[in-house]
């Protein structure tokens, strides 16, 4: 009878487990992205709205491009003048949407370059079932990049990268490939897919979350079709050649700033710059509360690493 009962006691465990790791999967997987949520949360937390963040925009024109897995990436391109001398790509992050990474613009305000935007696969207006945390999405990045250089007509190294957080992680795992572009600036992103997933489930669960973590990540890769294991920054910076700005404020609560820490010790220190910033800023709010100390550092760091992109540098 004893045996019985545990037996039927592991078996429910068994069972309470496959589930609580069955759907902590799906919330690994399946991002909430929408044009609405995007519009909120500029209005909550950028001091504007949407419609206003565009009236500086310059002209743009939808685009789409076909991923190796034959999914549709939507986005927007933005053309800045006639004589335009580069391009700058701008993957987004989590749960977000093209339009979120209108706050990095007028960063750019110094140089002569086009906007591209895009939705990431399974986010916005895209294609796609799931998301995989960089993977797929880094070689998605690489069809955007290969588009604009055939369309486009610009070098290689006339195209920029900057990511905000999840979109960080996916240009620096991209930049770790065999090509390269002009420049790569990384704001707020992950070490690895496990510290993006369990730093943020712990604050939401408490530590017991660990328990179920290897379960959960399993069940990521079963049901994507992936190496979980391959989302991991802190592993592939060895290998980027391109200059690298890496910004993260230590007043980060979603993130841990500690990530880029880790993963700027593996960056080649003759290319690559770590501003781990002391504004009191929350997670990618850095670009929003501090808007002209952030524009420098990227100005600095592009006269330093690539002055092609900015005018005064043509």
């Amino acid at each position: 009878m004893l045996k019985r009962v545990l037996l039927a006691l592991a078996i429910l465990i068994l069972v309470i487990y496959s589930f609580v790791c069955w759907s902590l999967s799906g919330r690994v997987l399946f991002p909430n992205s929408s044009i609405e949520k995007t519009k909120s949360t500029i209005a909550r937390y950028w001091g504007t709205t949407y419609e206003a963040s565009l009236e500086n925009m310059p002209s743009s024109t939808d685009f789409a491009v076909e991923t190796r897995d034959g999914l549709t990436l939507n986005g927007k391109y933005y053309t800045t003048s006639d004589s335009s001398t580069c391009a700058i790509i701008f993957p987004h992050g989590w749960g977000a949407i093209w339009a979120d990474m209108l706050k990095y613009v007028p960063v750019f305000s110094d140089c002569n370059c086009d906007y591209v935007m895009y939705d990431h696969r399974a986010h916005g207006n895209s294609e796609g079932t799931y998301a995989t945390g960089g993977i797929k999405e880094a070689d998605d990045l690489w069809k955007i990049t290969d588009w604009v250089t055939e369309t486009k007509k610009f070098e290689y190294s006339n195209i920029g990268w900057i990511g905000s957080s999840w979109g960080a992680a996916t240009a620096l795992i991209a930049a770790s490939g065999s090509k390269n572009v002009g420049f790569v600036i990384a704001d707020s992103p992950f070490q690895d897919w496990n510290s993006a997933v369990f730093e943020r489930a712990i604050k939401d669960y408490g530590k017991g979350i660990n328990l179920i973590a290897p379960g959960v990540m399993q069940l990521v890769s079963f049901r994507a079709g992936i190496d979980h294991e391959e989302n991991s920054p802190i592993n592939k910076a060895s290998g980027i050649d391109e200059p690298v700005l890496l910004i993260h404020s230590k007043g980060d609560k979603q993130t841990s700033s500690t990530q880029s820490l880790n993963i700027s010790r593996n960056l080649n220190p003759a290319t690559s710059q770590f501003y781990h910033t002391e504004w009191g800023n929350d997670h990618v709010m850095d670009v929003i509360n501090n808007k002209e100390e952030y524009r420098q550092y990227v100005n600095d760091f592009l006269s330093k690493n690539a002055p092609q992109f900015l005018r005064s540098g043509d």
